[in-house]
């Protein structure tokens, strides 16, 4: 009996500070994500004044939150989520770092908490939430033309992310003008850089679904973003149609991947981290 109060005490702890660490995300993302798309003082404060983005960045990312909150909350479309879980704590680690290089390590802290909020949500989000059941990854298995629509994509969205990230990296003349002319800062390379080497390198491996899940969807923020940002700033059209070329490519590769770079029903990375579910049957001793 100790065994059964034991274990359920436990399903309903880690049930409670899923759906708080969830809700906080949720909320957060929601509230900010309104405040975002308005522009409010504070927003433009932070973003332009303290950070030097253009404001525009704001609206972008307060029209991505705002449906990424009810994706967390509603049930089901576990790979959904994942998408939603690394784009959110990509906007978070992005805000700390962003703020630390700035020199406010104080309210750099903030978004470093949210981070590990939204970490302690993913790692406790219940199976329905979190174990996919459904893919079409092996209805393209032993088809020659998907393989060479995979690789080909595969192949794109490779080259342009390892090559944009080593010249993020290097802060090339070029890359760096382009920065600046969108009006993003230039400590917003290294960090951007980094994140596209090694996207592109999880990307191209075998193996590592689940990781892979997060680098393509890091890869179609990347160029969605950038598409986003060229729509605003006023870009020639040819800005327009590589950047959403290449987030096209991205999408191409994520649906023709094979079956071992897809994440399937037995692909669970948490499943070390899950408080244990499970009861052992209890052996009742024999009465004389």
């Amino acid at each position: 009996m100790t065994t059964l109060l034991r274990a359920d005490s436990g399903v309903r702890a880690r049930t409670i500070v899923y759906w708080v660490t969830t809700a906080i995300i949720a909320f957060e993302s929601a509230m900010g994500g309104i405040w975002d798309i308005m522009r409010i003082d504070y927003v433009k404060d932070v973003v332009e004044t303290q950070l030097h983005y253009p404001t525009y960045v704001a609206v972008i990312l307060g029209i991505a939150k705002i449906p990424g909150a009810a994706v967390l909350l509603v049930p089901r479309f576990p790979r959904l989520k994942e998408w939603v879980y690394a784009g959110v704590l990509f906007i978070y680690t992005g805000a700390s770092i962003s703020l630390a290089v700035d020199g406010d390590y104080a309210a750099a802290a903030g978004p470093l908490g949210f981070a590990a909020i939204t970490c302690v949500s993913w790692v406790l989000r219940p199976e329905s939430r979190r174990k996919v059941t459904f893919t079409w990854a092996s209805s393209f298995e032993g088809n020659r033309l998907a393989r060479y629509g995979f690789w080909t994509a595969t192949g794109i969205v490779f080259f342009v992310l390892l090559t944009g990230g080593v010249a993020d990296l290097i802060q090339r003349g070029g890359t760096t003008g382009g920065m600046v002319e969108l009006g993003y800062p230039t400590y917003f390379l290294p960090l951007l850089g980094t994140w596209k080497v090694l996207g592109a390198l999880t990307i191209v491996v075998p193996g590592y679904p689940r990781l892979k899940e997060w680098a393509y969807a890091g890869a179609f923020y990347d160029f969605g973003g950038a598409f986003a940002s060229h729509i605003a700033f006023g870009s020639i059209l040819s800005h327009k149609l590589w950047t959403s070329g290449f987030a096209l490519c991205v999408l191409i590769s994520w649906a023709l991947r094979s079956k071992n770079r897809t994440l399937g029903p037995d692909d669970d990375a948490t499943a070390a981290f899950s408080l244990p579910l499970r009861i052992p049957a209890l052996s009742m001793p024999n009465r004389p």
